[in-house]
């Protein structure tokens, strides 16, 4: 009975509360936002946006945000998900609390991979899989706009990968006073974070002014040995040209050393408990004797320690490293035109995954292997056994791109029209490694070839490696048409968008199998015409209506091109009479349709909307006969429908409050593949990890330099897989936050502290671990003949804490 009344009461509340009048805002921001940082007092107390949580939109779609009211009230530590985490449609998790270690994110059912994701107008996910990784983003400290577009992608979006919306994060702009911003935060966990800020007020006949910040965080995990180490510059500058022109740069670097936390089954955790983690105990070599098969894996030690079942948590790691750069060029070439250049280039580098692994001398099962095999690696003069390694997920990217855009007012219409485009190598390899008895690694980051393994020919030991070359672009168009003194907007625009994908398999020796032994291309285009078509009508000065439909579609990531290779054999260390299979997957697409209302006065402002999903060749994990596994495959179609909800209200000058609630029902179409002659029962069910109700809501009271807020999250139950034998159930979590700014000094200026409590009453709860929207167990149950499976679970992290000091000199 009390989790029902505590999911009534939030539902309520999500449906009842909220408001704020804000500024309308543009679709895709390439630039910085200029915001005034609040302390505890704020410019908007006493009115409907005072939480930040919402804004007034214009856009004729379905849109939310938070700015920078919010962003700076929360834990420095915050990742985007974590911000946007009780905006209507927005299902996310954090691993942690903290948000150093990642975490996953759906809206409206669609997972992080098929989301578009922007800093500044750069997309930011992963080149191949489309994966993104929340962690590494900017400092919460320079963020002052984060936004979602649910279900439609807006038309001018760098994506080739968004097939259900974007989300956008925007750098805030250098202050034009000088100043010295440093903050100290300390919490649960060991958690310690040293940030500095330097702005060198408007410079250059007031015409220039940039920022400059670096941060340092460390933390230990909250279950389990190990944690956190992120590094972390951002760079921002401005330059005024004059007449409405001007130029703003950024750059962020951010290198980071997790390691991960165990995901456990229901079973695991009815035996071992929730606090179970990988082991702390190094794996033992055994000792080498020449002629003599050792076994690390069977080595007493070795069992005594269950390193097969544990791992050890020292080789399961994510070390990153990535830059980011980004320029917005706007130039003013009339009172009705204007072009911006916006060029970007990103690096990313690093490894991760479980990286104890084994390596067997001279081939797995002794056969015949690229390269001869395995090489002795033990020093005993023979090629008999089996030995503990290092050995990841290596990958590097360079990507380079740039979006153009034109506008023009003629008349009543807006037009926009542009291109971007992008060329992004990605790099995939899996190197070995030594380890010795301490638990040290040679080569931790994988990035010195002179400690790799080697094969009996001197090539490197290596169980992938694969360059994939994307070269994605995008034409569009847009007319924004303004009819009945602006009562009437009309939105038709339309992109035509493209990948290709070329993609080489080098051969390589590790792999257990000979999918990957041989070289093999794969050459691919994905394209598509996208149009959208959107209409707000204005019924009077707070309400207006607005509709909108749009197509949207995603790309097949890189990985559908692995392990092509079938048949053949390996002589003298190459594979001959192998078959080249077709890549077994296709681009997803989806048609999203919106009807939404909105209401925005300076007390009370409200936003809510209908939304249907047809979602057609969806991406999911299948049978694929021709390789006797499982493999990314277009398994059918499937709809969703529901609504969403927003509100805030300002009771009093300092009292105001946020809501937000969410339905969804997602049906699939068709039953599922799962070998040549069985199919799974899929048809008529809903989507893994999409509970029907979501609700967020937040009360905040601030007065003087000073607030307090609480905030509620509820999610219900949502199945763990594809046929839904298996299910979480509802939770809610409750945090809370406080602050004060004290008066300034002489040398000290707006010295503030901040308190933040994640998981006020320390409930305990279950996610599922679906980083992708194609990773689900597709029965827990058996089934048709088929065994069940166990899903992959995350513990919800405990009560925890962040301490915040900041001052300005």
């Amino acid at each position: 009975m009390q989790c029902k009344l505590t999911r009534l009461s939030l539902l309520i509340s999500g449906l009842f509360m909220a408001g704020a009048p804000a500024l309308a805002q543009t679709t895709t921001n390439v630039g910085t936002v200029t915001v005034q940082g609040g302390g505890g007092g704020s410019a908007s107390a006493g009115t409907a946006a005072a939480t930040g949580l919402i804004q007034a939109e214009d856009s004729p779609k379905a849109r939310s945000s938070v700015n920078r009211e919010y962003i700076e009230k929360q834990s420095p530590t915050s990742n985007p998900y974590q911000m946007i985490n009780l905006l209507p449609g927005v299902n996310t998790y954090d691993n942690d609390g903290s948000g150093l270690f990642g975490g996953n994110i759906r809206v409206r059912g669609f997972n992080s991979d098929q989301l578009g994701f922007t800093i500044n107008g750069a997309p930011v996910n992963d080149s191949g899989s489309f994966a993104v990784y929340p962690q590494q983003y900017t400092d919460p400290e320079n963020l002052c706009d984060v936004f979602v577009t649910q279900g439609s992608t807006d038309t001018e979006a760098p994506h080739v990968g968004a097939s259900g919306g974007n989300i956008g994060m925007a750098f805030c702009a250098p202050e034009d006073q000088q100043r010295i911003r440093v903050t100290n935060a300390f919490g649960s966990n060991s958690l310690w974070k040293r940030y500095v800020r330097f702005d060198s007020g408007k410079l250059l006949d007031n015409r220039f002014k940039f920022f400059i910040s670096y941060s340092k965080t460390t933390a230990d995990k909250f279950k389990g040995p190990g944690g956190a180490i992120k590094d972390h510059v951002d760079i921002g500058t401005n330059f005024d040209l004059g007449q409405g022109s001007f130029i703003n740069a950024n750059l962020l670097y951010n290198r980071q050393l997790n390691n991960n936390y165990r995901s456990l089954t229901k079973t695991q955790i009815a035996q071992l408990g929730r606090n179970a983690d990988f082991g702390s105990i190094a794996p033992q070599h055994q000792p080498a004797v020449g002629g003599t098969t050792q076994n690390d894996t069977t080595y007493a030690p070795n069992v005594a320690a269950n390193i097969a079942a544990n791992g050890y948590y020292a080789y399961n790691l994510n070390p990153f490293e990535n830059w980011l750069g980004t320029i917005n060029a706007h130039f003013q070439l009339s009172p009705t035109a204007s072009l911006d250049i916006d060029p970007y280039f990103w690096y990313g580098f690093g490894t991760g995954g479980n990286q104890l692994q084994t390596v067997r001398e001279g081939g797995v099962g002794g056969a015949s292997q690229v390269g001869g095999g395995a090489a002795d690696i033990n020093g005993d003069g023979d090629r008999l056994d089996t030995v503990y390694a290092y050995q990841g997920s290596r990958t590097r990217t360079y990507r380079p791109g740039v979006t153009f855009k034109f506008n023009q007012q003629l008349d009543n219409h807006r037009l926009l029209a542009g291109y971007w485009v992008e060329r992004a190598r990605h790099q995939q390899t899996g190197p070995f490694s030594r380890v010795d008895n301490n638990g040290n690694i040679a080569n931790l980051w994988q990035d010195n070839s002179d400690l790799w393994l080697r094969n009996a020919d001197g090539s490197i030991l290596q169980n992938r490696d694969t360059m994939t070359v994307s070269t994605a672009q995008s034409i569009f168009l847009q007319d924004s048409i303004s009819m009945m003194n602006d009562k009437l907007n009309v939105q038709v625009g339309g992109r035509y968008s493209s990948i290709d994908r070329d993609f080489t398999n080098y051969p390589s020796s590790g792999a257990a199998n000979n999918a990957s032994a041989g070289f093999y291309k794969v050459k691919k285009n994905y394209a598509d015409f996208l149009p959208s078509l959107g209409v707000r009508f204005q019924l009077d000065d707070a309400q207006s209506v607005f509709f909108n439909a749009a197509k949207n579609f995603k790309a097949p990531g890189n990985f559908s091109y692995f392990g092509l290779l079938s048949g053949g054999a390996i002589v003298n260390g190459q594979l001959v009479g192998a078959t080249q299979r077709e890549v077994p997957v296709d681009k997803e697409t989806s048609w999203n349709y919106d009807l939404g209302y909105r209401y925005n006065t300076e007390k009370w402002m409200a936003s809510a909307s209908l939304f249907y999903i047809d979602y057609h060749n969806r991406i999911a994990s299948a049978y694929n006969p021709d390789t006797g596994n499982k493999t990314d495959y277009n398994v059918g179609d499937a709809t969703s429908h529901g609504m969403e909800l927003e509100s805030g209200y300002a009771f009093t000058r300092n009292l105001s409050m946020y809501g937000s609630l969410s339905y969804i029902k997602s049906k699939m179409k068709q039953d599922l593949r799962n070998s040549s002659t069985q199919f799974l029962p899929t048809s008529g069910k809903e989507f893994p990890d999409t509970p029907n109700w979501l609700s967020g809501l937040s009360l905040q009271y601030q007065q003087d330099g000073w607030y307090v807020f609480g905030q509620a999250k509820y999610t219900g139950r949502r199945y763990t897989t594809l046929v839904n034998d298996d299910a979480l159930g509802g939770y809610t979590l409750f945090n809370a936050g406080a602050g004060m700014t004290f008066a300034s000094t002489t040398w000290l200026k707006k010295p503030t502290v901040r308190l933040n409590v994640y998981n006020l009453f320390d409930k305990q709860y279950l996610n599922l671990n679906g980083g992708s929207g194609s990773q689900f167990t597709t029965n827990a149950v058996a089934v048709n003949g088929i065994p069940g499976t166990d899903p992959s679970l995350y513990i919800g992290a405990p009560r925890t804490f962040t301490v915040t000091l900041t001052a300005d000199f």
